[in-house]
């Protein structure tokens, strides 16, 4: 039986250094091992670490794990990533058994680590090893101290495990308790907090601001609030400092120098800010004279004198440190009594290989938990899984494009995934060839947010590089950090709108340096590399010649001053690493002239273009000597003149829109990406998680912006989606074979307002791979997403699509790495045109090429899909609830709130999309006011005379709603004689016909007869007038719209909407294939016949047939009977084929009787006989067509 240990025994086992003896007791007592070796076993293996197998345990839920212990050497691979494969394999020995897990400690002397590794069975999954680090006494050991209590409660079991060693369990509580922390400094100022309210975070009044901080900080809340999460970001990297033991040595120095200070009333401007601004940002031996400056204690000098200088900007003074700002007391202690509960740990964790800790990682999900309305910013937290694999996947197609030699396909995926270097990249030249152009790719993320993908991009990279080197320089040696610095430097550029994102994403870049450094060194500048701005808005087009700008620049200049577009970069370049304040303040003046200097060249480029328009008008409008302008030439002059128009209001848009504020200018900012022309290359990889938002909601928040997207950008069209114009961008600034890669909504390929961006992706053939999560959700959030990839004159498009229920992102983590090409749907890019896309994957793809071969289409059939009423204000024109009686109609009007009496010659039977179902007898109990008369087959309005004659009631119920008649559409009638009319008249004399209805949006097909022409609809109603020349009923196509297989089609090839609901538009309804005349007749009277059994089984006013079985269950099997039909009709051959055709059998039946209940009574009991032909085929619909047939049955069920 286990021993319980107390939470001070579990302390003093943590602090220690590892002991085999202790172990070996905790081992037996704590986990009640099921093994012990006497004797620790040596494992065998190629490597100079001593491994050793100490035994094993049974857990309560059968699991089999083994107890491992390493003794670590300087330089081992074992407890790192690239060896965790490798490691694995030293557990198999046949006499040990075949374990599930294991728990493996690796001791390092200083320290120790005990690592819970899973999924260590086969080869199909990768191996998942969770790691506290231990052996500091001067560390509480809060978390893994929790942990190991709760499975001393729950007992040892595997699910026990993985929870006491789960990541996401610390991180969502960190998280919680860093945002209550946040929203305190908040509220201390403001008085104002944000809460949860169901789904929503809302800010609410809590209590009385502070006076001198609000006035100080000029009544900005942002402002505010970007203060305090700067401050914070700021404590939070010190305490990955105090990690690497920089902060005076002391792994609980931030706590202990709160603890210990005499200015915890002013803690933020008497001891934070001088270490900030005095230490941190200053070299040694400047901080006395910059203590003298700000009157600070120099006292606190001597006790950080070992603190290093790390320059960079993330503790640079700016303008919103300049307030004086104080927090009482309690505030920073209940902040550091926080912190220190936490390990901190300073290398990003793999999704595969995670120290249990608060990682730089976590800095992202720190900044969206703090923006609280990032949400509707459209901004998501990418999932690292899905950020490790969009990197590797990039990088791989990157090099693919420029190694394409076949014999380096799987070498590269092996080099990127598994940090593995097959022997053909392994001889020097292949070597060095790869290493150059890991370090000469370009990479951006546009909407960087907290810096997730440069962060994925950085390691991905730097383990490629780190496994090339010693094949490509044999007797170079590996610098971790410079490598790490180069890569910054040189490959990751990003951009955001949010200044707060930049500063966390700047953050993680400077930890991602710390983290391999023996010794302190100054951090690079960032500024010119991640940067903030607006990546849809630039003054000037990519392409502006830009030759006259360095010669404008350098008028007045000496030769020493003068610039050429090498030396601006270089300058550029030079600005990252210099840690000189003087230097580094010149080269930043001398840079922002340059980039003025560019502003100023361009803009009197376009001011040229103008005075030439203006030129050439005035020439075309001085007066001739002899006769007149010719037609062409004034035709010219009317154009020029729209031109200059449009080109003066352009030119003052730029010049004075404060829309411009934050427009990003890509060369200005970005000059490593110009060549020696001054022309922009573009990168080679653009990758990120762009925002998604919808134009309506752009436009209520900042019109302007949305009226300069709708200008700018192609790709918007339609109530687009913002990621659409990110998408655009991405392509404008990729070089000729570059990749754009995003994680966002695969709506655009099927929906409306894509089709501007499919116009842009088909014209360039840059559709290139989609894996589609389908319901899925990889944010907590109704957003259906995939991962998308696009290149130039790519031939064909590789699709993927889940094909299972997934419940995690490891799962999700799992999946994306089975995939290869053998799995993909390859489309062919000239089926991708402007037109919606239809995207399919395995047995899907087959059906629905069957499906295309029929010739005709719902299109040919109908004359009109049309749809309803759109009268602008329908709680004037709708009423509710309403009897008519001797010719009067009585119903509610919603606008008035009461009863009203109109005639019934102005009124028109109304549904709206609830009132139809399939099959349904239809009927309602409202009507529409329909101010029009119908002749000659057109709609014309009434006069307001004959409206007042022919129909009093009504028209004195119209004048009582004529204001709000006047007023709609900002106002669009307030001068029209026609006041009463529909502002959008559509499809009005359509309405009295045979037809069939069906809602806009719905589950399964929901198609209804109105045989007698007498319903009229709103919006979300379409009808369906048939053609003419078409000889099949209204009944057959009833039927088919209702089938499964129909259903089946909306679903593989529509637009889903949240809840499973499709669209029924006419785009997506019209496209379904149709077979020839010649073949429908052979089922067509049989289905006619079963759709009236519908009608009737369907129509509520009738009562049971039978009193076993009721009306909605017999109508399961006839539409079952009619589903059958249909796929003998569509798909004959394999229908006979496999001895499942139906319609010969349902020939054999005597139809000649009338459709009652006794009609329906008969084939029920022929159906249900035992030998009845159709009932058996239906049954053997999953043996016999198991991959097609059935595979359509089952799955469009409604």
């Amino acid at each position: 039986m286990a021993t319980a240990y107390t939470q001070d025994e579990l302390r003093s086992l943590f602090q220690s250094s590892f002991n085999l003896k202790q172990w070996y007791s905790f081992l037996q007592h704590f986990f009640n091992a099921s093994e012990l070796k006497e004797k620790p076993e040596p494992i065998i293996k190629d490597t100079t670490d001593e491994g050793y197998y100490l035994g094993n345990i049974d857990t309560k839920d059968h699991y089999h794990i083994g107890f491992f212990c390493y003794n670590i050497r300087k330089g081992s691979v074992a407890n790192k990533r690239v060896g965790l494969r490798n490691l694995v394999k030293s557990f198999i020995n046949p006499t040990w058994g075949i374990f599930d897990a294991a728990l493996v400690v690796f001791d390092s002397g200083d320290h120790w680590r005990l690592s819970f590794i899973s999924d260590i069975k086969g080869d199909a999954t990768s191996p998942k090893r969770y790691t506290y680090v231990f052996g500091s006494n001067e560390l509480l050991y809060k978390t893994p101290i929790e942990r190991f209590r709760f499975l001393q409660d729950k007992g040892i079991s595997f699910e026990n495990l993985k929870t006491a060693f789960s990541v996401e369990a610390l991180s969502d509580e960190f998280f919680d308790k860093y945002r209550e922390q946040y929203a305190d400094f908040i509220q201390y100022v403001t008085g104002k907090r944000f809460v949860k309210v169901g789904n929503k975070w809302e800010e609410k009044l809590l209590g009385e601001p502070d006076a001198a901080l609000m006035q100080a900080f000029n009544y900005n809340e942002k402002k505010i609030r970007d203060y305090v999460k700067k401050m914070m970001g700021r404590i939070t990297f010190l305490h990955f400092l105090q990690r690497k033991r920089w902060m005076c040595g002391d792994l609980n120095y931030m706590q202990n120098l709160f603890e210990n200070s005499k200015y915890k009333n002013d803690y933020l401007d008497s001891v934070l800010e001088p270490l900030f601004f005095g230490i941190l940002n200053t070299k040694p031996d400047n901080r006395e004279a910059l203590f003298t400056e700000y009157g600070w204690d120099k006292t606190l000098l001597e006790e950080w004198k070992d603190i290093p200088y790390l320059n960079g900007g993330l503790f640079e003074r700016d303008e919103d440190d300049e307030p004086e700002s104080k927090f009482p007391a309690d505030y920073f202690k209940r902040l550091f009594q926080f912190f220190s509960e936490y390990n901190f740990t300073i290398d990003e964790n793999d999704p595969n290989d995670a120290e249990i800790g608060v990682d730089p990682e976590m800095l992202g999900h720190i900044f969206e938990n703090l923006l609280e309305d990032n949400k509707d910013k459209g901004a998501f937290y990418t999932p690292k899984e899905i950020v490790h694999y969009m990197c590797r996947q990039s990088v791989i197609q990157y090099l693919k494009t420029h190694e394409p030699d076949e014999q380096y396909v799987e070498p590269i995926e092996q080099l990127i995934n598994n940090g593995i270097v097959m022997p053909i990249l392994q001889t020097k030249d292949v070597a060095s060839r790869f290493m150059i152009l890991l370090k000469e790719v370009k990479v951006c993320d546009p909407a960087i947010g907290s810096g997730a993908f440069p962060m994925g991009i950085l390691y991905v990279l730097y383990y490629a590089i780190h496994n090339l080197q010693p094949h490509a320089e044999p007797k170079g040696s590996f610098d971790s950090t410079e490598t790490k610095r180069e890569i910054i430097q040189n490959n990751i550029f990003g951009v955001d709108i949010e200044q707060g994102a930049v500063d966390i994403a700047r953050l993680r870049f400077w930890l991602a340096l710390v983290v391999d450094a023996d010794e302190p060194q100054p951090l690079p500048n960032l500024d010119y590399k991640i940067t903030c701005g607006n990546s849809l808005l630039s003054r000037y087009p990519i392409d502006s010649p830009i030759e006259n700008v360095f010669i404008e620049y350098n008028k007045g200049k000496s030769e020493s001053e003068k610039m050429t577009l090498s030396k601006y970069k270089k300058l550029v370049s030079d600005y990252t690493n210099t840690s000189n304040h003087i230097t580094k303040e010149n080269f930043r003046q001398t840079i922002e002239n340059i980039k003025n200097t560019f502003k100023t060249e361009l803009t009197k480029q376009e001011k040229e273009k103008i005075s030439k328009l203006r030129g050439r008008i005035l020439s075309l409008e001085s007066p001739m000597l002899l006769g007149e302008r010719t037609r062409k030439e004034k035709v010219e002059l009317k154009k020029l003149k729209e031109q200059l128009v449009k080109q003066e209001e352009l030119q003052s848009n730029i010049i004075n829109n404060k829309l411009y504020t934050d427009a990003f200018e890509w060369r200005f900012e970005f000059p490593a990406l110009l060549d020696e022309n001054g022309d922009f290359t573009g990168f080679d990889i653009i990758i990120g998680n762009p925002p998604y938002l919808r134009i309506q909601g752009i436009r209520k928040v900042n019109p302007q912006f949305a009226d300069e997207l709708v200008k700018k950008f192609q790709s918007a069209t339609g109530s687009f989606d913002l990621y659409v114009t990110f998408v655009e961008r991405g392509l404008q600034i990729i070089k000729r074979q570059g990749i754009v890669n995003y994680i966002m909504p695969v709506k655009w390929t099927n929906a409306a307002f894509g089709e501007g961006l499919r116009t842009i992706i088909s014209e360039k053939n840059a559709a290139h791979q989609i894996i589609n999560f389908g319901a899925y959700q990889v944010f907590n959030a109704s957003t259906y997403t995939a991962l998308q990839w696009f290149m130039p004159n790519s031939n064909e498009l590789l699709y993927y699509e889940l094909d299972k229920n997934l419940t995690t992102n490891q799962e999700l983590d799992s999946y994306l790495k089975s995939l290869n090409n053998k799995k993909a749907s390859k489309i062919n890019a000239n089926k991708l045109t402007k037109e919606a896309w239809v995207l399919t994957a395995g047995y899907i793809t087959a059906i629905l090429e069957i499906l295309e071969s029929h010739s005709r289409c719902i299109g040919d059939i109908f004359e009109k899909i049309f749809q309803g009423l759109a009268t602008s204000k329908d709680d004037v024109y709708f009423l509710y609830n309403c009897t008519e009686d001797n010719g009067f109609i009585t119903g509610e009007s919603k606008h008035l709130n009461h009863y009203v009496q109109v005639e019934r010659g102005l009124v028109r039977p109304l549904l709206k999309g609830e009132d139809v179902h399939r099959y349904d007898n239809i009927q309602t109990n409202r009507f529409v006011i329909f101010p029009y008369k119908i002749e000659n087959g057109k709609a014309i309005l009434y006069t307001e005379n004959e409206l007042s004659i022919l129909f009093p009631n009504g028209y004195a119920y119209l004048k009582e709603c004529e204001e709000e008649l006047r007023n709609r559409e900002k106002g669009r009638l307030r001068n029209d004689d026609f006041w009463f009319k529909y502002i959008y008249p559509k499809n009005l004399a359509l309405f009295d016909n045979e037809k069939l209805v069906a809602p806009e949006i719905s589950y399964g097909g929901n198609f209804a007869y109105d045989k007698d022409g007498i319903f009229y609809s709103t919006t979300k109603i379409y009808g369906y007038i048939k053609k003419k020349d078409i000889t099949e009923g209204y009944k057959f196509w009833m039927a088919l719209f209702n089938s499964r297989l129909f259903w089946f089609y909306i679903q593989n090839t529509g637009y889903v909407l949240r809840g499973g609901y499709y669209t029924f538009k006419t785009n997506y309804v019209s496209p379904f294939p149709v077979p020839e005349p010649q073949q429908t007749r052979k089922g067509e009277k049989i289905v006619e016949r079963l759709t009236e059994f519908l009608l009737y089984l369907y129509d509520k006013n009738n009562a049971d047939i039978f009193t076993h079985t009721s009306n909605k269950r017999l109508a399961t099997y006839i539409e079952e009977i009619i589903d059958m039909i249909f796929y003998e009709l569509y798909f004959e051959q394999h229908m006979k084929d496999n001895q499942i055709d139906v319609i010969a059998d349902l020939n054999n039946y005597d139809w000649s009787d009338i459709s009652d209940a006794a009609t329906i009574e008969t084939f029920y009991k022929w159906y249900q006989q035992s030998g009845n032909m159709v009932r058996q085929k239906i049954m053997l619909l999953d043996t016999r067509s198991n991959n097609f047939i059935y595979q359509i049955h089952r799955t469009a069920t409604i």
